[in-house]
């Protein structure tokens, strides 16, 4: 995959999920719902041009539905209130930069709108691919919503099937042939990550009662964009973040890609999660103090 395009798809994914603003996703999908009607002659141009064997309405049909369907990005959360003080939830979260192989339109389309929908950044890897088609106008319609929305980057990119690098990737779905896809690899271990030296000593009682549970964990320190890189390589089992900042909580949270991810908590109530049905979705159980606000 051509490094501008996945750079720029993995700037999208991080933006995307760190915008906070109430109803973001629902304001998105119904301004590309307009735009796209609003474009609908020059998509129907180039859909004659293309030889496309569905109708604009069928287009439209397809579209529709994906906007109206329920948004289960973060919406199926299970929230207790703990005891001693934490609050311990588990809720449905984006993967990454997603790569489809396709060549349908409507199926990309679907992806597409799926892409906003989850906060994913999806990069169409299109096996018949046309620089200024139809499946380009769609995308340039949704990358416009989305900086609209005052965010910079392109959440949806379309490159060359021959081009794309899925290696980069943190999943790759095949719309025609389910065994060209693929999962970023997991990782089994725990990783104990201090972000603020003040709390060097709770970071380390954690990591001793796990080593002393026999359990395979990690120190982690270094600047918090790195360290969420580095752990982003793989899937992780569990992290903790040990840090007095809300924003860098905020961050750590909805970046890292594991399974369990903590704020200031101990990791010994991390636990497996299920496989979401949402190919584009995967669950995170998230643990952090009661008198903050992190998620």
């Amino acid at each position: 995959m051509m490094e501008k395009e996945y750079e720029i798809a993995k700037k999208a994914y991080k933006e995307y999920n760190l915008n906070d603003r109430y109803n973001l996703t629902e304001d998105m999908l119904e301004y590309i719902k307009q735009r796209i009607e609003a474009n609908r002659e020059e998509i129907e141009k180039l859909m004659k041009i293309y030889k496309r064997k569905y109708t604009y309405d069928e287009l439209k049909n397809v579209i529709d539905k994906e906007i109206e369907d329920e948004i289960e990005y973060k919406a199926q959360t299970q929230i207790t209130k703990r005891e001693d003080g934490f609050i311990k939830g588990k809720y449905k979260v984006s993967i990454g930069v997603v790569a489809v192989e396709s060549y349908d339109l409507l199926e990309c389309v679907k992806y597409m709108i799926e892409a906003v929908k989850t906060r994913n950044a999806v990069i169409i890897s299109d096996i018949e691919y046309e620089e200024k088609d139809d499946k380009h106008l769609i995308a340039l319609i949704i990358n416009e919503a989305y900086k609209k929305f005052d965010m910079k980057e392109e959440l949806i990119q379309i490159l060359p099937y021959e081009e794309c690098d899925y290696e980069k990737c943190d999943k790759v779905i095949c719309t025609y042939d389910s065994k060209n896809e693929r999962v970023k690899e997991e990782d089994n271990k725990k990783y104990v990550y201090i972000e603020d030296i003040d709390l060097r000593k709770e970071a380390m009682r954690e990591y001793e009662e796990l080593k002393l549970e026999e359990k395979e964990v990690e120190f982690i320190n270094g600047n918090i964009d790195e360290v969420i890189d580095r752990l982003n390589k793989k899937i992780s089992y569990a992290v903790v973040i040990y840090t007095k900042d809300p924003k860098k909580a905020y961050k750590f949270i909805n970046l890292v890609k594991s399974k369990n991810v903590f704020v200031n908590a101990t990791l010994a109530n991390a636990e497996e999660v299920s496989i979401s049905e949402n190919e584009l979705l995967m669950y995170k159980n998230i643990m952090y103090e009661l008198k903050k606000e992190f998620v």
